[in-house]
């Protein structure tokens, strides 16, 4: 049976893109090679994969069938017949903030039993450059699924207000979701996660600002343009002089992933994502912090707000 690898892997990208040119621009080939590739692939199966009867190309009950199978077995085949080098290092992706005790032990576990370099990389990106193939692996606030990617949730942990001193909020001692629904919401369009949709029908903010990275973003908090709402680690990660961190009651918990591509992954990205679930004696179960954020002057509050800044 004259089919390789590549018969295998013009299929599945095709299977996921639902879309001749999207498949052929993702594999770095061309349209007609792709449409032969998998003719030849059902030639040799004696059966047709794909309904090329519509616009878009359609699978067939046997594509779903074989996607199905692929998904599972191409990467672990792809991966079993890649040489390995002896220290093969692996691009870690990241947007707002990265998890710093969490994330540290396990770049130094993986570099210390499998000899693999693990090189950090920020981009502000939803998918911190997965999506454009500029990491192997990616460390997401709240994403969103992705039939293309696989993800494993690391940790929960609370978020956190971000308040301008001079906000009339900077007086409070602790806020709620709802009462954040009735100010103006600075909002990240680029690798951001929150929109006023989140809120409530009846208590959704209106969107003050909208940035494109965490300096913008604080930048506009600072300036009233809005508000902010950030996991506590991140926020512990961005002192500002001008920005009161508070206390977020009713908010729903700020999810941490590690994701990286089901299609052709990095022979140790399975790896990372063990070794980051791995708990630690003594380990937090969320992300630690290293700075505090911005300290308050009365000690009475910053006591309250550091009780929740640490909290596991």
């Amino acid at each position: 049976m004259d089919i390789g690898l590549r018969h295998l892997r013009c299929f599945l990208t095709l299977a996921e893109e639902q879309h001749f040119t999207w498949a052929a621009d993702r594999l770095g080939i061309s349209q007609p090679t792709l449409s032969r590739h998998v003719q030849r692939l059902e030639g040799v199966l004696g059966r047709d994969l794909v309904d090329r009867s519509t616009r878009h190309p359609r699978l067939t009950a046997e594509g779903r069938r074989l996607q199905a199978e692929l998904q599972v077995l191409l990467p672990q085949l792809e991966t079993a017949l890649r040489p390995t080098e002896p220290r093969a290092s692996l691009r870690l992706g990241y947007a707002w903030g990265f998890p710093v005790q969490r994330g540290r032990q396990a770049l130094a576990t993986l570099e210390e039993r499998h000899l693999v370099l693990v090189q950090t990389v920020r981009r502000d990106d939803r998918t911190a450059g997965l999506r454009g193939g500029e990491v192997d692996a990616a460390l997401l606030w709240d994403a969103a699924p992705d039939p293309r990617l696989v993800t494993t949730e690391i940790l929960r942990e609370p978020r956190i207000a971000a308040v301008s001193r001079s906000s009339t909020l900077a007086v409070r001692e602790r806020v709620s979701w709802r009462d954040l629904g009735r100010r103006c919401l600075v909002v990240n369009t680029v690798s951001g996660t929150l929109t006023p949709q989140d809120w409530p029908a009846d208590a959704a903010p209106e969107i003050g600002a909208e940035t494109s990275n965490i300096e913008e973003y604080l930048h506009a908090v600072a300036a009233r343009r809005g508000v902010g709402v950030l996991p506590v680690s991140v926020a512990a990660q961005h002192p500002d002089p001008d920005i009161l961190y508070l206390p977020l009651d009713g908010a729903p918990p700020a999810v941490l992933t590690y994701a990286y591509p089901r299609s052709d992954p990095h022979a140790y990205a399975a790896t990372l994502g063990e070794v980051l679930r791995q708990d630690r004696p003594g380990a937090r179960a969320a992300l630690a912090m290293d700075p505090k954020p911005t300290q308050d002057p009365d000690p009475a509050k910053a006591s309250a707000r550091s009780k929740v800044l640490q909290r596991s």
